[in-house]
């Protein structure tokens, strides 16, 4: 009976065995790599690709040579109100982000009165009035040639009280200039502030015919703030 006992102590032990192996979980085929500390290296943080430079621009190119705009301030004038007009629609069109504002113009001898001959029909006919005027002995006397109301107008004098440009209006008359007339002056002028004009359009402004307005360089500070979007 004790081989009977021994056989079934073994079957008992055999089972136990596999059991407890089966039970157990595979064991990672990792741990049994060979670790060779020898061969670990310490890896830092991956070097971020260079960002590529823009390309510069050669200084032969011409964007590179190419420079703002110089933009300086002007006063041009003087003008008539009609020519006033002209000159604005020319700093619209020329240079259409500059600022401009007009001016009136106040002169000491533009206050009063005057006397004169009003305006004739051409230059030509008003050039006759005056070799009248000269016939007579009457020497003081200017031709208005700027474009406007007055224009071929003949100043015969400039007075600062109506009476006084009435009493030469009559004497005149007595000498045979019919034509004489007097009245409160007006002589309706001004000039334009323009502020921010490229220096290619003041040059394009200079080649046209205003008659003796003159286009002249100023100091920025002088009409800045006057100058606007008229």
């Amino acid at each position: 009976m004790k081989w009977l006992f021994f056989s079934l102590l073994a079957i008992n032990l055999a089972l136990y065995a596999w059991r407890e192996f089966a039970l157990q979980s595979p064991p990672n085929p990792l741990l049994r790599q060979e670790i060779h500390p020898e061969k670990i290296r310490i890896v830092g943080p991956a070097a971020s690709s260079p960002v590529p430079a823009s390309n510069p621009v050669p200084a032969s190119s011409p964007l590179a040579a190419s420079a703002p705009a110089a933009l300086s301030c002007y006063r041009w004038g003087i003008f008539s109100a009609s020519d006033m007009d002209r000159a604005k629609h020319a700093v619209a069109a020329f240079a259409p982000a500059a600022g401009m504002h007009e001016n009136q113009l106040k002169k000491p001898d533009a206050e009063g009165y005057w006397t004169y001959i009003p305006p004739e029909k051409s230059k030509e006919a008003a050039l006759i009035e005056i070799g009248k005027l000269d016939s007579k002995g009457i020497k003081d006397h200017f031709l208005i040639q700027e474009s406007g109301k007055w224009q071929y107008a003949i100043s015969l004098g400039i007075f600062k009280t109506a009476e006084s440009a009435k009493k030469y209006e009559a004497l005149l008359k007595r000498k045979g200039i019919s034509s004489a007339l007097s009245g409160k002056r007006d002589t309706g002028q001004s000039e334009l502030l323009i502020e921010n004009l490229p220096d290619s359009a003041a040059a394009q402004f200079r080649k046209l015919d205003f008659g003796d307005a003159k286009l002249e360089s100023v100091d920025c500070n002088s009409i800045r703030g006057k100058a606007s979007r008229d």
